[in-house]
């Protein structure tokens, strides 16, 4: 069995999408200005749902929560998608309840590959 590098690849693609995030969306005045003056566009309203999602913190509890999850289940699916929310958590200004999550995540994700290449390649 090779190294399965396309979960890693999934949460570096989770990194770029949120930096665009914040760079397109979030972080630009003349945006921000037109959405808070009314402006009813699908992009405003994307922007605005994104905004709540940080202000309450979201992000950051279901990272921590997942990353919980996974680290009792010692699912290695469960620990892809805390590390995913981590990291857009992360980005998204959620440092605190989102970096616990990541970690927990990323820590299940790799101990459940090795734990595929050990039985694997365990000699008997």
């Amino acid at each position: 069995m090779k190294f399965n590098i396309l979960p890693w690849l999934s949460i570096l693609a989770v990194l770029a999408l949120s930096l665009w995030v914040r760079s397109n969306l979030i972080e630009i005045n003349e945006l921000s200005f037109f959405c808070d003056g009314g402006g009813q566009t699908l992009q405003c309203k994307i922007r605005s749902l994104i905004v709540l999602s940080f202000n309450h913190l979201g992000l950051g509890y279901l990272a921590l929560f997942l990353g919980t999850l996974a680290a009792v289940t010692r699912s290695g699916f469960v620990g892809l998608l805390a590390s995913m929310v981590g990291m857009a958590g992360l980005i998204l200004y959620c440092w605190d309840f989102a970096a616990v999550g990541f970690l927990l995540g990323v820590l299940t994700l790799a101990r459940s590959q090795l734990g595929e290449y050990r039985t694997q390649y365990r000699s008997s």
